[in-house]
């Protein structure tokens, strides 16, 4: 599964969820495909987004095919039509093409429900969630600031080390970052991050990045 500039990806439901992940992807240089079932949305998804959409019910092979499966290296089942549908669209997509990565959108329950059925998540609500309480407490003059407040640019990102990647078996004080990004934690044991601590292939690690240079920071941790 390829995370760099030529990665390709199949984003099923082209609602407020999928219109934006499509966007963002696209921004960073990657090419993407929209499959969505609504033909009023379909025709403002080709005025807005300068890429392949396609009408279409996501859930059937004909129309995965359609959208190039077998050249795509992951597929994101988007739709507002819940947890359900988008798993059984990511089992169906791994069927076709075993080797395809699966992202699926939730609506209810824990996220370690659904461990072994796709390969990652999501749960926009709780995160909208999450958000308004951090306004919230914000606005009451809680003295609680996220990181997106702080920049907008900033993001932080989970990395986990490929056994080839040009960090791997490396001190930080050894690796080059490129300006704009910072290690911020060892997600495995929660170690905070110094000049010896070593970057072990397998284990997950928590970066600050600025936007335009997640690309090359991906390349430093998966190669």
């Amino acid at each position: 599964m390829s995370t760099s500039s030529d990665m390709r990806a199949i984003i099923v439901g082209g609602k407020e969820v999928g219109h934006h992940a499509a966007q963002q992807l696209s921004d960073r240089g990657h090419d993407v495909v929209i499959i969505e079932k609504d033909p009023t949305r379909v025709e403002f998804l080709s005025d807005q987004y300068n890429a392949t959409v396609i009408q279409g019910d996501g859930g059937r092979r004909s129309i995965l095919q359609q959208a190039g499966l077998d050249r795509s290296n992951i597929i994101a089942a988007l739709t507002d039509y819940g947890a359900m549908t988008n798993v059984g669209i990511c089992t169906m997509a791994k069927q076709i093409q075993p080797d395809i990565g699966t992202v699926a959108r939730i609506d209810h329950g824990n996220v370690d429900e659904y461990d072994g059925l796709v390969d990652e998540v999501v749960y926009p609500e709780r995160l909208a969630g999450n958000a308004a309480v951090n306004e919230i407490m914000h606005v009451a003059g809680a003295g609680v600031q996220t990181v997106s407040e702080v920049t907008e640019d900033l993001t932080l990102v989970e990395f986990t080390v490929s056994t080839d990647a040009p960090v791997a078996d490396r001190e930080l004080q050894e690796v080059s970052f490129p300006r704009g990004a910072l290690v911020v934690a060892g997600r495995d044991d929660n170690q905070l991050p110094g000049p010896e601590m070593v970057l072990r292939p397998e284990s997950r690690y928590v970066v600050a990045v600025r936007a335009d240079i997640s690309d090359e920071v991906v390349r430093l941790f998966r190669g």
